[in-house]
């Protein structure tokens, strides 16, 4: 595959160089990225058609204890990410291809003390959990590809002198390169506007994206600068939709 292409396109590439695709969306507490939901619908269907029927989602409860699925239905809830549509549509569209869902969330105790909730020590076991929980999925049905949506970094095959994140411990726990897939590279997540090249790239790709529906991704080893040093991916996709509702 050379150059930019449709997200579709580099799913069904991603597949048959790996059996464990990984996918981000962009957010930030629970404002989010839409289109990075919309484009997971699609990056969805373009599995069915690789042969996928199962979606491992870091926003999944636990149907019970011990038992991380399979889901049928999208779980009952009254907040949160399971709550907002664009989520709703996202886990919509793999129940109706007939897909199993799985939870791969750490298990966190209730009344755990806030303070120790967002140090590093405990962000670092969260991410070792995620990839254990994702190897024993792998391991119970090792003949199935699995499509994993995650939040932001968590895909990272990349760790840093403080940060571990769960792609790191999955490749190194399963012994598969899962193949990562990053949306959030143009993603405006703060109040002072994008980095300014995104708006010299955007520019720059114009009727790229217009012919992929404003939407568009790569290899990251065929991206331009500075997209082609994306740490711990293997694609990203760009896009003029970058705003966080």
């Amino acid at each position: 595959m050379e150059g930019w292409c449709s997200v579709e396109d580099l799913t069904y590439w991603g597949f048959i160089h790996s059996p464990v695709v990984m996918a981000n969306e962009a957010h930030s507490g629970l404002t989010r990225c839409i289109r990075t939901r919309e484009i997971g619908a699609r990056i969805i269907h373009s599995a069915h058609q690789a042969g996928v029927r199962r979606l491992a989602m870091e926003a999944l409860p636990w149907p019970a204890i011990d038992s991380p699925g399979p889901i049928r239905d999208i779980p009952p809830t009254a907040g949160g990410y399971l709550a907002q549509p664009d989520m709703r549509r996202l886990i919509t569209t793999a129940l109706e291809l007939g897909w199993s869902l799985w939870a791969y969330e750490a298990t966190i105790e209730p009344g755990q003390d806030q303070a120790e909730l967002l140090s590093r020590e405990f962000t670092n076991w969260r991410e070792r959990e995620q990839a254990k929980n994702l190897c024993q999925l792998l391991a119970a049905a090792p003949d199935e590809p699995l499509l994993v949506w995650c939040g932001n970094g968590h895909a990272c095959k990349q760790a840093d002198s403080e940060w571990v994140p769960m792609g790191y411990h999955f490749a190194a726990m399963s012994g598969i390169q899962q193949f990562v897939i990053d949306q959030t590279v143009t993603i405006d997540f703060t109040d002072e506007g994008p980095w300014p090249w995104v708006d010299e790239l955007l520019a720059a790709l114009g009727d790229t994206l217009a012919a992929h529906r404003g939407t568009a991704g790569i290899l990251r080893d065929q991206a331009p600068p500075p997209l082609d040093g994306w740490a711990g991916v293997d694609a990203v996709v760009v896009s003029t939709e970058n705003a966080l509702r």
